[in-house]
């Protein structure tokens, strides 16, 4: 016990360093970040992995740390890398969410919401359930496994002491994965969003033909039967499409630090 506290000691500055790395992962990071989870859990989770990754982080730390100044910029510099890695995880993530929405909208649910105690806000019925789903998913797929290791390769790849500099490379990454998001989403609502509008030309038809027909009345019930139906026979592709979506998680972690590692 004597030995690893020597150990530590003689290591703080890296050993701190890596903490501030991987809290700044944890705060946005899917599951890690969620508030059922303790705080004082996820501190020494945290406190946990650091310790496991200290020799290597050792190894490859290519500066030496002089002073209380010196040590903040340091400090700054690695939360904003595991800001990062966590800030796209957990944008990937959302793309149910978002898809979710569009579903809800079209369907008629825009006004039914449900409260979120991971957000404490009202999010809609559709969304709530995709996002749920994805996480028993991105758990069941070993995601939080694959997580840990994006940040043991961010150390490899960007080693403490690496200042990183913002350039066109990093925000035009930044952007296509925004784009891809929203192309995502679409994706996988498109099916439910496609039937429901043939449904509403169906009933602009009927509209038409029949005036004394209360459409109103008719197209919510018909709009929200179609839906769920739709969102039933399409539940078959969420596996695949959610495999395929941690896969392009991962790979664009993976660009976004050897863009970061250029310093």
């Amino acid at each position: 016990m004597d030995v690893i506290v020597e150990y530590l000691i003689f290591n703080v500055e890296i050993f701190f360093l890596s903490i501030v790395r991987i809290s700044g992962m944890l705060v946005l990071a899917p599951v890690f970040s969620r508030r059922e989870i303790p705080v004082p859990v996820r501190v020494w989770f945290g406190v946990l992995i650091a310790f496991v990754m200290l020799p290597g982080n050792i190894l490859n730390h290519i500066t030496e740390i002089e002073g209380f100044l010196s040590l903040a910029l340091y400090a700054i510099n690695e939360f904003f890398i595991g800001l990062t890695i966590g800030f796209i995880a957990f944008t990937f993530i959302s793309t149910m969410f978002l898809a979710g929405r569009m579903i809800d909208t079209q369907m008629g649910f825009g006004m039914v919401n449900v409260f979120d105690p991971q957000t404490n806000v009202q999010i809609p019925v559709m969304s709530n359930f995709y996002n749920i789903f994805l996480i028993l998913l991105f758990l069941v797929l070993n995601g939080h496994h694959m997580l840990i290791k994006a940040l043991k390769f961010s150390f490899e790849r960007v080693p403490i002491g690496l200042t990183i500099t913002f350039d066109g490379v990093f925000i035009e990454r930044f952007v296509e994965e925004y784009v891809q998001f929203f192309v995502l989403a679409f994706q996988f609502s498109a099916p439910v969003i496609a039937t429901i509008f043939l449904a509403n030309v169906l009933l602009g038809v009927l509209a038409r033909t029949m005036p004394q027909m209360n459409i109103f009345v008719v197209g919510l019930p018909l709009k929200i039967g179609i839906g769920f139906l739709t969102v039933i026979v399409s539940l078959q592709f969420f596996v695949p499409f959610s495999q395929n979506l941690f896969d392009i998680m991962f790979d664009s972690i993976r660009e976004i630090i050897i863009i970061l590692s250029r310093g």
